[in-house]
């Protein structure tokens, strides 16, 4: 029967390695001194010899009192100088340790504590600034995804709740063929808006990893995209004139289907919150291309500004919509997967103005 070997691994501590480290260098500095010492000593004792004539046994005499002397120092030399090197080890790596214990008590229910910074302004204390910084984002982001888990239980719990109360007034008492079929529009209506959400939780679930397509895919021309986009919006809501203002040749580093759906959600929001004419327009901002979408409503509330891309946020909860509150806060994780920024304010003609820059592809060279 073969047996497996067991590979216990060393945990030996990094300054008991640095020390034996240390040991192993200042041996052989040691033993290279004693014998250059011993060499230059009998060289001298020859030459000094011969000049006057001393007795050979006299420098073997003085030779054994050099050897007795160097076993003698050089051992307490090594054994002073590995102490030292051990507690200079130790001293330096004690705020790492202090570090190491305050990083391992930090948990998920105490997510907001940090580490002390030693006042030395060393590698050390740069250590403890990174590892704090590290802590504070991975905060925010768990701070993120505990309001974004609660949000997305509290959106999908009301069209589930609906949907089932539907279904179960549908199976509890007789209905004729109208009821039937009013019931069964109503749970339609909820699937749809529950499809829409699990849509966009994922859409922004790749944006929030960056999971883009391939670099060349993107839009060779802004122009009809924009038209294209605008025409199909129109047919939704023909009471809503659409006007697009984008000169031809613009094209953008975003894949295509991603500018349509942030486009699509800029498009929607105008008209599902303001009122028309929806103006969209698109022009260069230095190395970046600007899309704004204008409408000509009350804009928006001033304390609603500045979370207006925020996820499940709506400026009116009190109107009956069928979005998700999703559509603005889209279009913004599309654009930090771009590199690109967004933005929203009210026009001081009124309406209120939502846009988005993205990074500028360069222009092909014109033929000739």
């Amino acid at each position: 029967m073969n047996r497996i070997p067991l590979r216990i691994p060393l945990r030996i501590p990094l300054r008991i390695r640095l020390t034996a480290i240390f040991a192993a260098v200042m041996a052989l500095v040691l033993a290279g001194a004693g014998y250059l010492t011993l060499s230059r000593f009998r060289e001298s004792q020859a030459e000094y010899g011969a000049a006057t004539g001393i007795a050979h046994q006299a420098q073997q005499e003085a030779l054994d009192d050099l050897v007795r002397e160097l076993l003698t120092a050089l051992p307490i030399v090594f054994v002073l100088a590995t102490i030292g090197a051990y507690l200079l080890a130790a001293a330096a790596l004690r705020p790492v340790e202090r570090m190491r214990t305050q990083a391992a008590a930090v948990t998920e229910d105490t997510p907001d504590h940090r580490l002390d910074v030693p006042p030395s302004r060393d590698e050390i204390a740069r250590l403890a600034t990174t590892l704090n910084d590290m802590l504070t984002r991975l905060q925010t982001a768990l701070d993120h995804e505990r309001l974004f888990v609660a949000d997305a239980s509290h959106e999908l719990r009301t069209p589930l709740s609906l949907l089932r109360t539907e279904i179960e007034l549908a199976l509890r008492h007789p209905r004729d063929a109208t009821e039937l079929h009013a019931a069964l529009v109503s749970a339609h209506e909820e699937t749809e808006r529950l499809v829409q959400l699990a849509e966009d939780l994922l859409l922004l679930a790749r944006t929030d990893r960056r999971d883009t397509t391939s670099a060349g895919s993107v839009v060779s021309d802004l122009a009809p995209l924009l038209h294209r986009v605008a025409a199909r919006l129109r047919n939704g809501s023909p009471d809503k004139t659409i006007t697009v203002d984008c000169p031809t040749g613009l094209t953008a580093a975003v894949p295509d289907d991603r500018l349509d759906r942030a486009v699509t959600n800029l498009i929607h929001n105008a008209q599902q919150h303001g009122r028309g004419p929806v103006e969209v327009t698109a022009h260069h901002d230095g190395n970046q291309i600007r899309i704004e979408v204008r409408d000509h409503g009350t804009g928006f509330p001033p304390d609603f500004l500045p979370h207006a891309f925020d996820r499940f946020t709506q400026a009116d909860r009190s109107r009956a919509t069928t979005g998700t509150g999703l559509g603005l806060a889209i279009t913004a994780a599309i654009a930090r997967a771009a590199h690109g920024q967004y933005g929203a304010f009210n026009h001081p003609d009124g309406g209120a103005v939502v846009w988005i820059s993205l990074p500028a592809l360069p222009r092909p060279p014109a033929s000739a």
